[in-house]
C-alpha cells in the first residue's frame, strides 16, 4: 500500500488565513492591555469614590484588596474568553466586526470611570 499517494483534502492554509489569524492574535494582546487598563481605571475610581464616602480604613482596605482579586479574576477569564471570540471571527470571516464588538466593552468601562471621575 502507497501511503504517499493518498489525496486529502487538508492541504496548507492559503496566506490569507495566516495573515488573519496573526492579526487576531494581535488584536488579542492589544485587547488584554485595554481590558487591564481599563480595570486600574475602575479600580482607582472605585477605591477613589469609597475613600471620599467616608467608611472604615479597615473597611477601605477589604474592599481595595478583594475588589482587585475579583477584577483580576475576570479579566483572566476574559483573555480565554476574547481569544476564543477571536477565532471564532476568523473562521467566519469577520475578524473586525468581533473586533469592534470585543473591544467596545473595555472602552465603555473607561469612559464611565473618567467620567465618574470628573463629576
Amino acid at each position: 500500500m502507497n501511503r504517499g499517494s493518498v489525496k486529502t483534502d487538508s492541504g496548507l492554509p492559503r496566506w490569507a488565513t495566516i495573515a488573519q489569524y496573526i492579526l487576531a492574535y494581535l488584536l488579542w494582546f492589544l485587547f488584554c492591555a485595554l481590558a487591564f487598563f481599563a480595570l486600574w481605571r475602575v479600580h482607582a475610581v472605585l477605591v477613589d469614590s469609597i475613600f471620599f464616602g467616608r467608611v472604615n480604613p479597615w473597611q477601605l482596605q477589604a474592599i481595595e484588596k478583594w475588589s482587585l482579586w475579583i477584577m483580576g479574576a475576570g479579566w483572566v477569564v476574559g483573555i480565554f474568553l476574547s481569544e476564543g471570540y477571536l477565532r471564532k471571527g476568523v473562521e467566519k470571516g469577520r475578524l473586525l466586526v468581533y473586533t469592534g464588538k470585543l473591544f467596545l466593552i473595555p472602552t465603555i468601562a473607561i469612559a464611565l470611570s473618567y467620567l465618574i471621575q470628573t463629576f
